[in-house]
């Protein structure tokens, strides 16, 4: 990787720390989804201060011997992998908000129920007759 590459890629990665972090703060993103993001871009920073890594990484798997550079093979594989990662976690929480949707329609409809069973209660109940009011006992003088 070449030096201009590299500083491409850490002022990319420096950025999507910086505005991830921000986010959080802004409360615009949520932990649970900034803690992804967080690192990935720390994932990004560590694989351009050590390039050697993700060329020992790639020859280890063996992908520098299928006619392409490894680092290439393994780079597409590992974005492969985030995006899967990121599809089973939106999936996960997309699963998790439409199960609360689901039980607060229940229980918005078991409301509605009791209400117009109380109204209904309410209109067919007699009136009672309105009690008199006690006298004052009379005053001696």
């Amino acid at each position: 990787m070449s030096w201009p590459q590299r500083i491409v890629l850490l002022v990319l990665g420096l950025a999507l720390l910086g505005i991830s972090l921000h986010l959080i703060r802004r409360r615009r993103l949520r932990e649970e989804y900034g803690v992804l993001w967080i690192f990935t871009s720390l994932g990004m920073l560590a694989l351009v201060l050590m390039p050697g890594a993700l060329e020992g990484a790639a020859s280890w798997l063996g992908l520098d011997q299928a006619g392409q550079p490894g680092v290439t093979m393994l780079l597409m594989l590992m974005g492969l992998v985030f995006l899967g990662a990121v599809a089973v976690h939106f999936s996960a929480v997309i699963t998790k908000y439409a199960n609360r949707e689901r039980d607060l329609s229940q229980e918005i409809a078991l409301l509605k129920d009791e209400v117009m069973r109380l109204r209904t209660e309410q209109r067919e109940a007699p009136l009672a007759p309105p009690e008199p009011k006690p006298r004052p006992p009379a005053l001696r003088t």
